[in-house]
């Protein structure tokens, strides 16, 4: 499985609030167009959200990458924000609800 990660520094848990709906709502319509096998969107305390997203093959997420790759710079139009990231392989996934590591 790949992954592919975000992070996006916001100046205060406010702004990062702000932001979340516009993060959740732009990754969750590229889960059925992108064959997403995961998403996972969280937010600290501190106005920090972390994106992670899986997919189950190289041509799905070369699919996200043209299709929503774009959606951090489009946020940097309206948002103030650093944003840091990477794609990776992942090597260890436990989610107890499906009862699966991976």
């Amino acid at each position: 499985m790949l992954s592919k990660t975000y992070h996006l520094k916001f100046p205060s848990l406010d702004a990062a609030q702000i932001a979340a709906p516009f993060v959740t709502e732009t990754l969750g319509a590229a889960i059925p167009e992108c064959h997403l096998s995961g998403l996972t969107v969280l937010i600290s305390k501190e106005g920090d959200i972390s994106v992670n997203l899986f997919f189950p093959s190289v041509a799905d997420l070369k699919t996200f990458e043209k299709k929503h790759g774009g959606f951090v710079d489009m946020m940097k139009k309206t948002f103030l924000f650093r944003s840091t990231g990477f794609d990776g392989v992942c090597i260890f996934n436990f989610d107890a609800s499906s009862d699966s590591a991976a």
